[in-house]
């Protein structure tokens, strides 16, 4: 019986984002977060309330991010810039990595 080699299906979402540096600058706000990015330091303010029907709540907290040159942070216009908590790469890379796996031989014995 010969095996064949599979590899994950990689997940092909795109998503907004910057990939930072020592210059990078942010400044975002919206009615809900307020985020500073300067000498890679991300600062996040949260101001939320809500209601789930039987209770509510409000809350407020400050978030600090120290972050290296080459971090990625993704965008979402409701809840602005973060570190995503799975690997990502630019596109670019995406594909140079797929392509090496056309030397692979397809079958094992």
């Amino acid at each position: 019986m010969r095996h064949e080699l599979f590899v994950e299906q990689p997940v092909l979402d795109l998503k907004e984002g910057v990939k930072v540096t020592a210059e990078t600058e942010i400044h975002f706000k919206n009615d809900h977060v307020e985020q500073t990015l300067q000498n890679l330091v991300l600062e996040t303010i949260l101001d939320e309330e809500g209601s789930n029907g039987f209770n509510t709540y409000k809350s407020k907290s400050y978030l600090r991010i120290n972050l290296n040159a080459g971090d990625i942070l993704l965008f979402d216009e409701n809840r602005g810039y973060y570190m995503p908590s799975y690997p990502v790469t630019t596109i670019d890379d995406a594909i140079s990595d797929i392509s090496s796996l056309a030397d692979i031989p397809r079958y094992k014995e």
